[in-house]
């Protein structure tokens, strides 16, 4: 990226971006025959109206009927916060402190309520059970009424699948968090260094460059969301480890993923294999890594319009294959980047979703080997109209 902190204003969701997203999700609730949407979940919340960093431990939901103005349900407790984030308005606060329970007494009874007033004659309450604890969806049906609740999952999936000129700019934000990230991290890669002293590095420095984009905001913390998947020798091999006590040592393979949620909430997809010292690889751990980046180049070069996310996995396999291993994939090849992880498309053996211009996309394919160690090499990319654009940067670690 060529823009700092410095010269680059940030393009964030303005109200013009919520309302279109909000336009975008009453079209799909018109075609499926959602009369309101009742939402919980972090992601949801973000993307339609900016509310950024409120603990989940109590539900709140935001609330879009078909005609009239989105609201939120929320505990007392969070009111103020809410307020202070988004300019959609808390519509309905509950309780959860006194005894014997005065109305409403819960989270349910306040969202019935609610929906009784802004949309008393809907039939159908589209409620997103992906982003909802299983707990509060049970409370949910029992108040508002199993029949009236639909899940809306996949219609809220297809709202995003497309990313709007805001998300882009905030991924690419990620994108130049992760590059710090990966400088501090290989910095402290070296023999006799613990892995946990990377994961060190690594989250000091995407929340000293995070806190770099805020530039003082006050209602916005620079805090990486997730965990740090990384680990040397032959941890390597299980894909998803975190970084542990192993002590690193001459020759091993530290193998690094930023797919956290570094800026907004939003994800990323960044990895690479990091060589540990200056002795050369073993082999079989040297074949690993070339077969892994050249699974990755190979799935690029499939990404363009039209092509369907199955091929672009099937174009990863068909390299790592040759490599002769019993059994080397644990994952599939990609998916898509935005708020969730994952979002859609994923890039899976035979999925037939068609690429189109304005999908952000995390390219990652990997080969692990039990007892040796694993490699992979991820990156986050834009469809474009005539292939694609790259937000995380190709040659940053791609020579090991």
């Amino acid at each position: 990226m060529k823009e700092t902190p410095a010269n680059s204003r940030l393009n964030f969701p303005s109200d013009a971006d919520y309302a279109k997203r909000v336009e975008r999700a009453r079209t799909a609730m018109k075609q499926e025959g959602i009369d309101v949407l009742a939402l919980s979940g972090v992601d949801n919340h973000r993307f339609f109206t900016g509310l950024d960093g409120i603990p989940v431990v109590r539900p709140i939901w935001f609330v879009l009927p078909q005609n009239g103005a989105p609201a939120f349900v929320s505990p007392r407790i969070e009111a103020s916060e809410i307020q202070a984030q988004s300019n959609v308005p808390v519509a309905a606060e509950w309780v959860e402190w006194e005894e014997p329970a005065k109305t409403p007494m819960s989270f349910a009874v306040a969202l019935a309520n609610h929906l009784g007033k802004v949309a008393p004659t809907a039939r159908i309450i589209g409620v997103d059970f992906d982003g909802t604890w299983a707990r509060n969806l049970e409370l949910a049906k029992e108040t508002i009424g199993a029949e009236r609740i639909r899940d809306v999952s996949a219609m809220l999936r297809e709202v995003r699948r497309l990313k709007d000129a805001a998300t882009i700019d905030v991924v690419r934000r990620c994108a130049d968090i992760v590059t710090h990230q990966f400088k501090a991290s290989r910095e402290v890669i070296a023999p006799g260094i613990p892995d946990w002293e990377v994961a060190l590095a690594s989250r000091s420095a995407a929340m000293r460059r995070a806190a770099e984009w805020w530039n003082g905001d006050e209602e916005h913390a620079p805090l990486v969301q997730g965990f740090h998947v990384m680990a040397s020798g032959e941890r390597s091999s299980r894909a998803h480890p975190s970084a542990g006590g192993r002590i690193m040592r001459e020759g091993d393979i530290m193998q690094l993923c930023y797919c956290g949620r570094p800026f907004f909430g939003h994800g990323i997809c960044f990895d690479r294999p990091v060589v540990v010292g200056s002795k050369a690889l073993p082999a079989e751990v040297r074949k690993i890594v070339d077969v892994a980046r050249a699974a990755q180049e190979a799935a690029l070069a499939k990404v363009r319009p039209g092509v369907r996310a199955g091929e672009v996995h099937a174009a990863a396999v068909e390299v790592i294959q040759r490599g002769g291993w019993d059994n080397p994939f644990r994952h599939r090849t990609g998916r898509g980047v935005g708020l969730s992880d994952p979002e859609w498309p994923e890039l899976k053996a035979n999925d037939p979703t068609v690429l189109e211009p304005g999908m952000l996309l995390g390219v990652e394919p990997g080969v692990y080997i039990a007892g040796v160690g694993g490699a992979r090499f991820g990156d986050t990319i834009l469809v474009t109209e005539t292939g694609y654009e790259p937000l995380t940067p190709l040659d940053l670690g791609r020579a090991i």
